[in-house]
């Protein structure tokens, strides 16, 4: 008789952790920022358009998580390009030059 006494709130608290009455709520999309869209791929060679574009979506991903401030995003986008331009051009080692030095400035590696 103690067995049941001391096994029936064991029992109550196991199915009331199992039961769910609503399911989780779900993530909500969140709509992209039109500032971070507006970052086009580079053109131009691969050897600098690569690495550009890799830049462009750790920045993107950064303001994103709040690694990045939103006013800091501008800046890099700016100077970003000049970078671009290099590129375009087909001065693959000059932009991934540039490119390093934007870097630099943000602290990236």
């Amino acid at each position: 008789m103690k067995r049941i006494f001391f096994s029936l709130p064991v029992l109550l608290i196991c199915a009331a952790c199992a039961s769910t009455s609503e399911p989780p709520p779900q993530p909500q999309p969140v709509a992209p920022d039109p500032q971070i869209a507006s970052l086009e791929p580079a053109r131009g060679p691969a050897e600098c358009t690569r690495g550009i574009n890799q830049f462009q979506q750790v920045i993107a991903s950064d303001v994103g998580t709040g690694s990045l401030d939103r006013n800091v995003f501008p800046r890099v986008a700016a100077d970003l390009g000049p970078v671009r331009a290099v590129c375009a051009s087909g001065d693959a080692a000059g932009a991934n030059r540039e490119l390093a030095a934007v870097k630099r400035k943000y602290g990236y590696r």
